[in-house]
């Protein structure tokens, strides 16, 4: 579940519609009514480079049974030349679950993915992804960047990629399904109307050794909601409502503006 919170908190930005300057957004996420985890997000873009940091952590009933945060963080380069037009340079996610540190640190030195840090050791959970499975993957906060790039131009969220944390190797498609009104709701800030997604997700390598493949390897769905909270802001997720292995997971917006969301100075900066 929290790879796919953390996702969906990276999935907080668009490009800014002032070139550059951070947009800045937090949510709050659901489950079976409960919060369950608080995420803040930032993404900055210019037409040479782009970054996103995302911050996660468990709040609530779940805090309760799992403690956990983690923070995630990539920086890249536009090149028109790469398949999703944005090219990662450095990837790190650093945290803690169940009070035990959990590292990741990625570059992509020839355009491939080299891992330079991984707590705890594959060799302790999953089977390795293989080399030819890793080749053409991007990670997963660079491919959110480059849909909701997409998206601000083409008002649509056509897209899809193969993923690789380090970990893991999934494949995901999103496609547009049409236009709906959101009504008020109690858990968020958004009402209006707003583009409705479908994104679909398959994880086809490294899978945990104790895992099921078969269930582990089916398609997990979900649905996002993108609008612009403000005149002057991108077209952001103002909604999701996520399947996963436990039930659905329910994102909502709970504050958007402008500011850089530091990173904290035990990140992996391999």
């Amino acid at each position: 579940m929290r790879t796919l919170i953390a996702a969906a908190a990276a999935a907080a930005l668009a490009p800014a519609a002032r070139a550059g300057e951070p947009v800045l957004a937090s949510y709050t996420a659901y489950f079976s009514g409960f919060s369950v985890a608080a995420l803040d997000a930032s993404f900055a873009l210019d037409d040479r480079r782009y970054r996103m940091v995302a911050r996660m952590r468990t709040i609530g009933i779940l805090a309760a049974f799992v403690t956990g945060e983690q923070t995630t963080e990539v920086e890249g380069t536009i090149r028109s030349g790469h398949a999703l037009g944005l090219a990662p340079a450095r990837y790190a996610m650093d945290g803690r679950w169940r009070d035990r540190p959990r590292r990741i640190a990625m570059t992509w030195p020839d355009g491939r993915p080299e891992v330079l840090a991984l707590i705890p050791a594959n060799t302790e959970e999953r089977e390795p992804v293989p080399p030819e499975l890793q080749h053409g993957t991007v990670d997963t906060l660079t491919a959110i960047a480059a849909l909701l790039r997409s998206l601000a131009a083409t008002g649509r969220c056509e897209g899809e990629a193969a993923l690789f944390d380090g970990r893991r190797r999934t494949d995901v498609v999103v496609r547009t399904e049409g236009e709906d009104t959101l009504e008020p709701h109690r858990w968020g800030v958004f009402a209006g109307p707003a583009l409705r997604c479908s994104v679909e997700g398959r994880q086809v390598a490294g899978f945990r050794t104790d895992q099921d493949r078969a269930e582990a390897g089916r398609p997990r769905s979900a649905t996002a909601w993108f609008a612009r909270p403000a005149p002057d802001l991108p077209p952001i997720p103002v909604r999701i409502e996520a399947e996963t292995g436990w039930g659905p997971v329910y994102l909502h917006l709970t504050r958007i503006g402008r500011g850089d969301l530091p990173v904290p100075t035990r990140q992996t900066r391999n």
